[in-house]
């Protein structure tokens, strides 16, 4: 090599170094971003509301010679068909598409059924549980 060609080298090779040099400075000052150090796991307590009280169902009257059907909610996904006939504006044929629908989770999948609409929904939102 001659001696300019050297010089060259020589400046390529410093430039070279201080380049990693500036790199390795610089993943050393971003690392801790990159790869943060595992922090302690914190629980913060906080007091729960209290649960809100359902819409109360109605009180059905009865004698000694008749006891009512249903008592408090019904359950439309096991309620038998006279006890979903014993329901306001419910009959034979709705009872039955009932039964044929089920599971039901909320009044939103009872819409579903052909013959409820929204004043039937209000009527059993209260007589009715899931």
């Amino acid at each position: 090599m001659s001696y300019p060609e050297a010089v060259k080298f020589k400046d390529h090779a410093a430039g070279a170094v201080l380049t990693l040099a500036a790199v390795c400075c610089g993943g050393w000052a971003v690392w801790p971003h990159l790869f943060p150090a595992p922090q302690d796991v914190q629980v913060a307590r906080h007091e729960l509301p209290s649960p809100t009280p359902r819409d109360v169902a109605p009180e059905y009257r009865h004698t000694a010679s008749v006891a009512p059907l249903i008592s408090g909610r019904v359950n439309v996904n096991t309620a038998s068909r006279a006890q979903l006939e014993a329901l306001p504006r419910i009959g034979p044929a709705l009872a039955e598409r009932l039964i044929a629908g089920r599971p039901y989770r909320s009044l939103a999948d009872l819409d579903t059924v052909k013959g409820i609409g929204p004043k039937l929904l209000e009527t059993l939102a209260p007589l009715v549980a899931f």
